[in-house]
């Protein structure tokens, strides 16, 4: 995500700039990992913006519905968020130490053809995520 770009089009778009939006969109201009809102709200307090979890929250459901985020699901129970700007990609978790990497060839094409062929169904979108061991926790067993 463009801090600039996405700020600019916010602020064209009609959508006032507050401090929190402007620290959130800069988060997330600045991560390579999905985060959750818990995240968001401790890297605000790093950066000495107060913020409560329902402004975070609101804020998060302002920049998904402005298509600014994508929802990804990658532990039970919490949604994580990242930048709807990111070329499509999966992800792989570890199970052990909960790093997060990206995985950028996507072999899915092939089968969402089949389904459209077969079942008259165009696929939009899709996730998939990988779960297992990171190859640092495997040097550690």
């Amino acid at each position: 995500m463009n801090l600039d770009l996405t700020l600019s089009s916010l602020q064209d778009k009609g959508h006032r700039i507050t401090k929190v939006r402007k620290e959130v969109v800069k988060i997330f201009s600045q991560s390579s990992q999905p985060l959750s809102a818990n995240q968001v709200e401790k890297m605000l307090s790093q950066v000495n913006v107060t913020a409560n979890k329902a402004t975070i929250y609101r804020e998060l459901q302002f920049l998904l519905t402005n298509r600014y985020l994508t929802e990804v699901y990658l532990h039970p129970n919490e949604v994580s968020y990242e930048s709807s700007e990111l070329k499509h990609h999966h992800h792989l978790v570890c199970d052990i130490c909960g790093s997060i990497d990206n995985v950028t060839n996507c072999l899915v094409s092939k089968l969402e053809e089949d389904v459209l062929k077969k079942k008259g169904f165009q696929i939009e979108r899709h996730m998939l995520e990988f779960y297992g061991t990171c190859s640092r926790c495997l040097k550690q067993t």
